[in-house]
């Protein structure tokens, strides 16, 4: 069984060794790879994508205008408010001398 197993190990290391091979493969692989490296690809003209950047923050600029100016109110007069302190906290409570806590 051993024996079998190394003549089926030594037919295939014969095998691969007497397959042909292209002579020219190597140079059909570095043209096609050649031929990747240099295309060159243009979706859009760099003109138009520094028109699409400039537009796109005039616009984001605009835009935060807008929004800033959303929350702006509409009344113009000033809101004056006149509160009595001493009257709604009793100050003069504590001014009076009968109101005092006597210690001893």
């Amino acid at each position: 069984m051993k024996n079998d197993i190394n003549q089926l190990i030594d037919a295939l290391v014969l095998e691969e060794r007497n397959t042909g091979f292209n002579p020219y493969i190597s140079t059909r692989i570095m043209a096609a790879v050649e031929n990747e490296h240099n295309k060159i690809v243009f979706l859009f003209s760099p003109f138009w994508k520094t028109a699409v950047v400039g537009l796109s923050m005039i616009a984001a600029v605009f835009t935060g205008m807008a929004a800033g100016n959303l929350y702006r109110s509409k009344n113009v007069s000033g809101d004056v408010v006149l509160i009595n302190d001493n009257r709604m906290e009793n100050f003069g409570f504590y001014n009076e001398l009968g109101n005092e806590i006597k210690m001893k």
